[in-house]
């Protein structure tokens, strides 16, 4: 069990909600990978929702191969989440205004100065889109915790917790 007890989705979804920044890996039309730093929240389901411009890099990878990585560090308690899925865009109009609010919100209250996000300062005509990610597969490592082999001890542990996130039906 992760040090911090990050074992359960609810604890997840609680620590994942005190984050706000993570890493979004796409892979580009010539097979190789590309990552980009967004902004995110998460939902109970632990879907991820981030936005960007419909004429960046990574839209524009989306369009054309929706599966996708995404990884969280935090310093502070070095845990990571690491997890591998899908992307779809977010076309419900009120869900769309809804995840930009949420992402806004969520951005205000951990006191960031970057909001609206630095995506506005990019020279671009796109429109502003919402993504939501999907893990098929998410592992949380603590990288704080010792493990039992670092204490002379015969049982054997692990930092990470693996997640199955819940698939709808």
């Amino acid at each position: 069990m992760p040090h911090n007890n990050i074992n359960t989705r609810e604890t997840l979804v609680a620590y994942l909600n005190n984050l706000n920044i993570g890493v979004l890996s796409t892979i580009r039309p010539n097979g190789t990978p590309y990552s980009a730093v967004v902004y995110f929240v998460v939902d109970h389901s632990l879907n991820f929702y981030f936005l960007t411009k419909s004429d960046t890099k990574k839209s524009d990878n989306l369009q054309k191969n929706n599966n996708a990585s995404f990884t969280t560090i935090d310093l502070t308690s070095m845990i990571t989440v690491q997890s591998t899925g899908t992307v779809e865009k977010v076309i419900d109009p009120e869900q769309h205004t809804y995840m930009i609010k949420s992402i806004g919100e969520a951005n205000a209250r951990k006191n960031n100065p970057q909001w609206p996000p630095p995506i506005s300062k990019l020279q671009s005509i796109g429109d502003n889109i919402v993504y939501k990610y999907k893990p098929n597969w998410l592992r949380v490592g603590d990288y704080s915790h010792k493990l039992a082999s670092e204490q002379n001890a015969q049982k054997e542990e692990s930092i990470f917790t693996e997640f199955i996130p819940q698939q709808k039906t």
